[in-house]
């Protein structure tokens, strides 16, 4: 029963394509449609030239995605799910063609495209699944562009490869993946000039790109990781339309031009100082190309970089997004006083709500425990929970239901949210109702209050519990100790305290995930409520 109420509570919240199109995909099978002419495409010299990663598969055939390296063993790893899927996935995408050595490995990347070709038949595995298409369709185009020699058996893949993937756009989950399908299909209509494929990019990005782009400029799946992807994703279609402007609408053209300074605002506000990303929902370094190789994308298309001053005293109330940001003398904190994304697609969520991030200087201080892996295992499913974030835990439950790998059920929802500067402190306040509408218990009121060498946490839970443990865990990096009520916690440049005599605390261990396939060992102070509100202040001063 309870199961069933889990999963009553998560499908109402779909959207009735998601589940005609889940019918659909069962008993229509995607294939190519149309064949290639023969007609070699040209490049465009306008195509601006951006190198996103570093070396991913070695000429010796290592291949590391995820942090996991292993000497490849074709044909066999295609399919090789043994790590994990997603680690197959990223073998299909093709990134190393865009790496900053990519143009000292042409011979080698074209061997290995001639392979892949040999030992992928069409529709068969991982290779023809929809999303690994639509990333390796615009990451060839690209690398060709930038002078990777195709020929003609190439293009004839890319087209069929087109082809079978407009059969096969992902309506059934939308977000993040149906985007990208709409990108490949984007390029692959543009340089081949496709009608059919073009018309299905327009139309879906020209109403897919205000759905899944809030007004602050982040992406609605409210994950710092994706929404750097997707800004990517728009830098490359901004950098098409512009090479070839005769193709691209100009209405498509100033859509995407229009919301990209927004993306990359807002992905400066949610990075820490370090330029890395911020650990909410599904979100760790390593998986996008870094702030700086964006920004110096973004730079080389035309557009100016914004500026954030965090020696300032300020606050910003992204409040489309729900996030937070008060900047103090050099220190930054991130606070999580949003929803958990859309209500249709939150795949992508963790139970976070009122959770916080933060840096003194380039030093990271109080950090999530990020995301390791995907897939439906109980690691997977704890790094979800509340349990693991800068937050109140309630009677060993969750803000939002959170359930086997991509799943949320009933949600919490923010009831008041307010951003101010007040006597040169930067005051954030939020409060949420997860644990009072999905249990009966209190509503969650968090105040934080950032001062140049102070950081208040002020949490009040009004209503009945039993227990309550409100978590800060810190990077892996300090040295942190409590000894007879006193938290000291050292970093390169800081020494920070804290009298904690009058509370019930204690450090646990723990693990921060830094990013996929990794995990460190760090430590958590928990605080264990003995009445209704807990008051904790940090202070900290420089070495």
């Amino acid at each position: 029963m309870k199961k069933l109420l889990l999963l009553f509570h998560t499908l109402k919240y779909l959207r009735w394509p998601q589940f005609y199109f889940r019918i659909y995909r069962k008993l229509v099978k995607p294939k190519v449609t149309e064949q290639f002419s023969g007609v070699i495409p040209k490049r465009n010299a306008g195509f601006v030239r951006a190198s996103l990663f570093d070396e991913k598969i070695t000429h010796n055939m290592e291949a590391t995605f995820l942090s996991h390296t292993k000497q490849l063993e074709l044909p066999h790893d295609w399919d090789d799910e043994a790590h994990c899927k997603l680690w197959v996935y990223n073998l299909h995408y093709f990134e190393d063609l865009l790496a900053t050595n990519a143009q000292t490995k042409y011979a080698f990347h074209i061997n290995l495209l001639d392979t892949w070709q040999a030992q992928n038949p069409v529709g068969q595995g991982n290779a023809w699944e929809p999303y690994p298409i639509s990333l390796r369709i615009p990451n060839v185009l690209k690398a060709w562009q930038a002078g990777l020699p195709l020929e003609q058996r190439h293009f004839e893949s890319l087209y069929a490869q087109a082809s079978f993937l407009s059969n096969d756009l992902e309506k059934h989950l939308l977000g993040n993946h149906y985007f990208v399908n709409l990108k490949a299909l984007l390029f692959a209509g543009v340089i081949f000039n496709n009608a059919r494929w073009l018309k299905l990019a327009v139309d879906g990005l020209m109403a897919e790109i205000p759905e899944q782009t809030l007004a602050d400029g982040a992406n609605f799946e409210l994950t710092p990781m994706y929404h750097s992807l997707i800004l990517v994703d728009m830098l490359d279609m901004y950098n098409l339309s512009q090479a070839y402007s005769n193709q691209v609408p100009q209405p498509l053209n100033q859509l995407i031009a229009n919301y990209i300074p927004l993306m990359l605002k807002f992905m400066q506000l949610v990075s820490h100082n370090d330029q890395g990303v911020s650990f909410f929902n599904d979100s760790v370094d390593g998986i996008a190309p870094t702030q700086t190789r964006i920004n110096a994308y973004a730079e080389s298309l035309g557009f100016k970089l914004p500026a954030l001053d965090v020696q300032q005293v300020q606050v910003i109330d992204s409040r489309p997004s729900g996030y937070m940001i008060a900047t103090h003398s050099g220190n930054k904190l991130i606070f999580d006083a949003g929803n958990v994304g859309p209500d249709y697609i939150p795949g992508h969520a963790h139970a976070d709500t009122l959770a916080f991030e933060f840096s003194i200087g380039s030093e990271r201080v109080f950090v999530n425990t990020g995301t390791s892996q995907y897939g439906l295992g109980e690691k997977r499913l704890k790094q979800r929970k509340t349990l693991s974030h800068n937050t109140v835990e309630v009677d060993g439950l969750d803000s939002s239901q959170v359930w086997s790998g991509f799943r949320v059920a009933k949600r919490a929802r923010i009831t008041e949210a307010s951003a101010n500067v007040v006597d040169n402190r930067a005051v954030l306040i939020a409060s949420h109702n997860g644990y009072r509408e999905i249990y009966g218990g209190p509503l969650h009121k968090r105040n934080v209050q950032l001062g140049k060498s102070t950081l208040h946490i002020s949490d009040v839970l009004d209503g009945a519990f039993t227990q309550a443990i409100a978590r800060f865990y810190l990077h892996p990096d300090l040295a942190v100790t409590l000894t007879n009520g006193e938290l000291r916690v050292a970093g390169k440049y800081f020494e920070m305290t804290a009298d904690l005599s009058k509370h019930q605390s204690l450090l646990s261990q723990s693990d921060w995930h830094p990013g996929f396939g990794l995990s460190v060992k760090n430590q958590c102070l928990e605080i264990t409520f003995t009445q209704r509100e807990s008051h904790i202040k940090f202070t900290w001063i420089a070495k």
